[in-house]
């Protein structure tokens, strides 16, 4: 007991009790709805790392830390462009604090404000398009609030971190309503409410698919087994648990010339005028010899594709390249999510809703690694159709 109370003793004779010094050349740099703070570290061997502490717009105490390898710090979570106060302290490794270093900034205005500022409502189909620009591509929360036409206050909530973002909302009517938009960061500021105007949706529908025909001399042959390529718009979404609902194009090596040779084109006859905005796919669910789970993502799949529209079957423009993300981990699970979103079809907005055309081209580029089979339950497309002027 002896030799060891003299080693405590010792070590409380060697225990570092000097605070170290203090961040010198301080420059603080405002930035939108914050600051970056950039300094020189003390001579001090043991620093260990710098804390910036304040006070957010809402009167939040904060903190921000920065280790010994790096000199600046950023702060954020204003909302103002208020004269703020900021604490700096150096900490050892034996947790000793400097005396603290005290410097004031005003911050730019806040990229919510901006991004309320910049945001832009236009009409869509089926709904209002929103566009924004926001400059330090941190997250943000664009609350969209309208009254329906039944009276109703709706309120959606979009979240987004991107420099450059565009929301659609739809499941509206036509009717012509007023919106409002609010902004909120991720430290609980928020803009205050603002009017961006009134807007008519556009009219949306489900464009109807008992009238599309097969342009088989320019379409691969997706006739194999039980699939027939007509499946691919006969409005029945193939599903695991019936196999009754078994209702997919089956597009074979067999049936083409020995080779999956890609693209494999199918090309529609609409036999209307379309305006397309956006189109959902399906994939096949009922896997034969493994009932007992989705064949969603596996080899025979497709999974890129192009569209492509035409009025003359001689000129084609593209629409757009797509593809299914493959969502399986190293030992070929798939997560549930993906699974569910495989059941509810796969949907792409397009950047642009097209020109009125007359025929589609689903052209698919690979499948999930299958040479043998490509398959593909249902396509759906979402926009406007008149009679054709013959």
């Amino acid at each position: 007991m002896l030799v060891v109370l003299t080693a405590c003793e010792k070590d409380d004779q060697n225990l570092d009790t000097s605070p170290p010094g203090v961040v010198s050349n301080v420059q603080i740099t405002p930035t939108n709805g914050g600051a970056l703070i950039t300094y020189d570290l003390p001579n001090d061997n043991d620093v260990f790392y710098v804390k910036a502490s304040y006070k957010s717009t809402l009167g939040k105490a904060m903190f921000k830390v920065s280790s010994y390898y790096d000199n600046n710090i950023e702060l954020e979570g204003y909302n103002d462009i208020n004269e703020h106060e900021v604490k700096i302290e150096v900490y050892d490794r034996s947790n000793n604090v400097s005396e603290p270093v005290i410097e004031r900034f005003s911050p730019l205005e806040s990229h919510i404000e901006l991004a309320k500022q910049n945001m832009v409502i236009t009409p869509d189909f089926g709904g209002v398009k929103l566009v924004w620009d926001n400059v330090s591509a941190k997250t943000l929360f664009a609350y969209l609030f309208y009254t329906n036409s039944a009276g109703q206050e709706i309120t959606e909530i979009l979240p987004s971190s991107l420099e450059h973002e565009k929301k659609v909302v739809r499941g509206m009517d036509t009717i012509r309503k007023e919106f409002f938009v609010q902004l909120e960061d991720f430290h609980g500021n928020k803009t205050e409410i603002i009017s961006k105007g009134e807007h008519s949706p556009l009219f949306e529908e489900e464009i109807d698919k008992s009238k599309w025909e097969l342009v088989s001399n320019l379409s691969v042959d997706g006739n194999e087994w039980e699939g027939e390529t007509v499946n691919l718009w006969d409005g029945v979404v193939d599903t695991k648990d019936n196999s009754d609902d078994n209702s997919y194009c089956m597009i074979s090596r067999r049936a083409n010339g020995g080779q999956l040779s890609y693209p494999l084109d199918i090309v529609i006859d609409m036999n209307a005028a379309v305006v397309m905005n956006r189109f959902v796919v399906w994939q096949r669910a009922f896997w034969y010899g493994n009932e007992s789970e989705y064949f969603y993502y596996q080899n025979e799949n497709f999974k890129a594709f192009n569209l492509y529209a035409s009025n003359d079957l001689d000129e084609w423009i593209l629409i757009g390249e797509y593809s299914i993300e493959d969502p399986k981990d190293t030992e070929g699970n798939v997560p549930s999510a993906a699974i569910q979103e495989a059941i509810d079809g796969h949907g792409f907005e397009l950047e642009e809703y097209t020109q009125a055309f007359r025929y589609l081209k689903f052209s698919v580029t690979e499948n999930f690694g299958s040479e043998e089979y490509v398959n593909i339950s249902e396509l759906s497309i979402f926009g406007t159709q008149d009679e054709l002027n013959n």
